[in-house]
């Protein structure tokens, strides 16, 4: 080390320069201890050996009985020991790498004085090779982050740490800006400080460094630490940075996990199995992906001993939960500088593990874990001094997505028993492709003409599904193959987020921009066990809207492959459903499911500013066709959309009940606010309504809502992204449960023991849209007129003909609204398909 003494003029401080270049190898493996065995690479877990029970009585000649016993206890005895020789290797190689017990980037500090100015230093290191720690010849992040660290006890040399004191962490807000580099890459760390309060206790500072690769940079920090004398290091190191809070969303995502494991807790064998890229072997056969699947550092997740929890939904966010004992191998406490690092890693590694359990890993052959770089994360060390003791880390799971890659977000706390010693939060963990690789887009014309495509459908559709959130969220690329995207923000997507009911295309029987009748996609949408448009509909059963946008949706997934957004491209251009009908042709149960669409092109017109495309459908679950219809998808221009005039030539119509001259009799205000069985969450669609029994059109019942439009609206934000609109299949479900509310309100469902409504089987229902639901809006209204009612089975069958009002404008018109109320048993009115 070597202090150059020129002065920084840009803080008035001393610039140290340390060139250290350490080329650290990393321990080769149970060759270093001269056994030429082969370790096993997933152990069963080793007992005790049982001793031969004792003789109470003389054997009988010829009697061997007692052989199987002792052979049993001889060879349980061998392998116990083997095992106990391995996992000794395994903890041997677990100390050579672990963080506290790598040798240190620089020096220990040696204080020369009190500091008077803020200090810089600066360290250049090499990415070793073939560490033990690294992964694909990848730099291993807890070892940057350990490099960076290090610079903070070089800055006490300059005065910042009083004799007799000990380096005490405090808070950190760690940024990461790239990938990781690769084994080889020369990193230059700039690290900085300034005392800010001195007292007998020691000195408390604020840090900054930032690590470069190849000219820019790949990570920085901020933050405040101390040098305290050893009987205060354990007290709270004050902070007038407010901790960061995350609001807890008021309807959390639900992330369907791209496979599906009944494993909610790994023993460290299994751990170090997962390490080794034994995932079907440990979390199911549906884990299986192309390439050699990621790895984790290591032999196993370093500093985790067990994951004791881990669910996918729940925790403080909605969006899944983790506990994982940890240990801090290597024994002791850890050193001050390394306590954030430690942190960072053993938290990193929990996240890893979540992935793994989610299938992200299948989106991408050969993928590699990389920090979560969409945003900073905040660590902070409560109490150093417990961290060498057996911890505990509950991690709550904030954020799980595709976009811009399969990541994992989460906020942590560490405990030694029940006190907390550690939180973090915003740590994250992504998987990338490797550096180099193409994804490319949709590959339907693979899907078609490739059969080893068709035998790698389940990491096909992984990858699909992630190109779909990519076009949904904006990168429209991702659906248009070899056309290239517009330019144009405003173009047909598909929704967003929980709202997106379609994720995977499986085959597509046409030429790109042959828009010719008869061409036909087969696509998925894989339905969650327990998805939130269930959960939500006061019935629990399957609500219609399920069906009808996973269908439209799975419709203009066809357009799109045919190239539709190859039209109009200088244009804002939007996709509306304008007309359809459709069957529920049985009551079924896709929970869990994979339901299929078979969308048939029936037409293509074109018209100035607008291309309109009308489809045939059905929907099918493994044991059988579930929903039919047809529909018509217009494409259109800004200038074509604005034309809409609503349905009757844009005039208002009032509703039934304002076109009569006095109040009804018998007309009730109803408040459904609050009537679950309506619905909950983004299913309590209606509000306030008024109800006249044996009123309406036809004389046999009427409801007339109202609700305003609310400015933050659920469905517009993810319906879609630069398009808000209204769905249309919400404007229904709000008709379907008008005509339940009916039927509820009214006496009619009163003999049936806790009546719950599902949409009818067997009756076409029939819908027309000529207008839409903005933002901009104020107000919605809708009626039913029922057109009939009849007992059916041990229950009650409504069919009804309804509309919807934007502001003063009819803009839906519905007919055929057939809906069933029944008994509601075991949670449910559906039946559960078996595949």
């Amino acid at each position: 080390m070597a202090d150059t003494g020129t002065p920084d003029g840009t803080d008035g401080g001393t610039t140290v320069a340390v060139a250290v270049t350490v080329e650290e190898s990393g321990f080769g493996g149970v060759e270093e201890l001269g056994f030429e065995g082969d370790p096993f690479l997933v152990p069963v877990p080793s007992a005790p050996s049982t001793p031969p029970a004792p003789q109470t009585s003389p054997r009988a000649l010829g009697d061997l009985s007692h052989l199987a016993r002792d052979i049993a206890d001889r060879v349980g005895r061998a392998h116990a020991a083997v095992l106990e020789a391995h996992e000794a290797v395994q903890r041997h190689l677990l100390a050579r790498c672990a963080p506290g017990a790598r040798p240190p980037a620089a020096p220990a500090p040696q204080p020369t004085g009190r500091m008077d100015g803020p200090a810089r230093v600066e360290l250049v290191r090499t990415v070793p090779a073939d560490a033990a720690y690294s992964v694909s010849g990848q730099a291993d992040p807890a070892w940057i982050l350990d490099t960076a660290a290090a610079a903070l006890p070089l800055l006490g040399e300059r005065g910042l740490a009083p004799a007799g004191t000990v380096h005490r962490p405090g808070r950190t807000v760690l940024t990461w800006h790239r990938g990781l580099p690769e084994a080889g890459a020369e990193l230059l760390v700039r690290a900085g400080a300034e005392a800010v309060h001195r007292d007998e206790r020691g000195t408390r500072f604020t840090f900054d460094w930032q690590v470069h690769t190849e000219g820019n940079l790949l990570v920085e920090a901020t933050g405040t630490d101390g040098f305290l004398t050893p009987e205060h290091a354990a007290e709270p190191l004050p902070d007038e940075t407010p901790w960061p809070e995350r609001q807890v969303p008021r309807y959390p995502r639900q992330f369907r996990p791209l496979a599906v494991t009944g494993r909610s807790r790994l023993t460290w064998q299994e751990l170090r199995a997962l390490a080794s890229g034994f995932l079907a072997e440990v979390l199911g056969p549906d884990f299986e992906g192309e390439g050699s699947g990621p790895r984790l550092p290591g032999p196993a997740p370093r500093l985790i001993g067990s994951v004791t929890e881990a669910t996918c939904e729940g925790g403080r966010y909605g969006q899944g939960r983790m506990t994982a004992q940890l240990t801090f191998h290597g024994g002791g406490p850890a050193r001050g500088a390394d306590a954030s690092a430690l942190l960072a890693e053993a938290v990193s590694g929990a996240l890893q593990v979540y992935a793994l359990r989610c299938g992200l890993h299948l989106c991408l052959p050969d993928a590699r874990f990389q920090p979560w770089d969409g945003g900073p994360a905040a660590i902070e060390v409560i109490d150093p001094t417990a961290l060498g003791a057996a911890l505990r880390c509950e991690v709550d799971v904030a954020e799980v997505g595709l976009v811009p890659r399969p990541h994992v977000v989460a906020d942590a706390v560490v405990f030694a028993g029940d006190r907390p010693v550690a939180r973090l939060h915003g740590i994250g963990v992504a998987l990338h492709e490797p550096p180099g690789t193409e994804l490319g887009a949709l590959t339907i014309w693979e899907a078609r003409d490739s059969s080893a495509a068709h035998d790698s459908l389940r990491q096909r559709g992984a990858l699909q599904r992630m190109l779909l959130a990519h076009s949904s969220e904006g990168d429209l690329s991702a659906v248009t193959g070899e056309i290239e995207a517009s330019s144009v923000t405003v173009r047909p997507r598909l929704p967003r987020g929980d709202l997106l009911m379609v994720d995977r295309a499986l085959d597509y029987d046409a030429e790109p921009l042959d828009f010719r009748s008869g061409a036909t996609l087969t696509s998925e949408y894989g339905v969650h066990p327990d998805p939130w448009f269930c959960r939500e509909n006061g019935s629990g059963a399957v609500p219609n809207l399920l069906y009808m946008e996973s269908s439209l949706q799975a419709a203009a997934q066809l357009s799109a492959i045919q190239g539709i957004l190859h039209q109009h491209r200088d244009s804002a251009f939007v996709c509306r459903n304008l007309e359809g009908r459709a069957t529920l042709l049985r009551h079924a149960d896709p929970r869990g499911l994979a339901l299929r669409h078979r969308i048939t092109l029936a037409d293509h017109s074109k018209l100035p500013g607008a291309i309109l495309h009308r489809y045939t459908y059905q929907l099918s679950l493994p044991d059988g066709p579930v929903y039919s219809g047809e529909s018509v998808h217009g494409f259109l221009t800004k200038e074509v959309l604005d034309n809409q005039q609503g349905l009757d030539g844009g005039q208002y119509v009032p509703p039934w009940l304002d076109r009569l001259p006095t109040r009804p009799a018998g007309l009730r205000r109803l408040d459904l606010s609050h009537d679950t069985r309506l619905g909950r969450g983004r299913f309590a669609l209606l509000r306030e309504a008024d109800l006249v029994p044996d009123g309406g059109e036809h004389g046999a019942g009427y409801l007339l809502w109202e609700r305003t439009v609310p400015e933050d609206d659920w469905f517009m934000a993810h319906h879609f992204r630069f398009d808000p609109v209204m769905p249309g299949s919400v404007g229904v479900e709000a008709l379907f449960q008008s005509v339940a509310a009916y039927a509820l309100h009214t006496g009619l469902a009163d003999s049936l023991p806790d009546p719950a409504a599902r949409p009818a089987a067997h009756v076409e229902l029939a819908w027309k849209y000529r207008g839409q639901i903005t933002p901009g809006h104020r107000r919605m209204r809708g009626e039913v007129h029922i057109r009939r009612v009849r007992r059916q089975g041990d229950g009650l069958l409504l069919v009804a003909d309804g509309s919807v009002w934007r502001d003063d404008l009819r803009i839906y018109q519905v007919d055929n609204i057939g809906v069933e109320i029944l008994p509601k048993t075991g949670g449910t009115v559906d039946e559960k398909v078996r595949p």
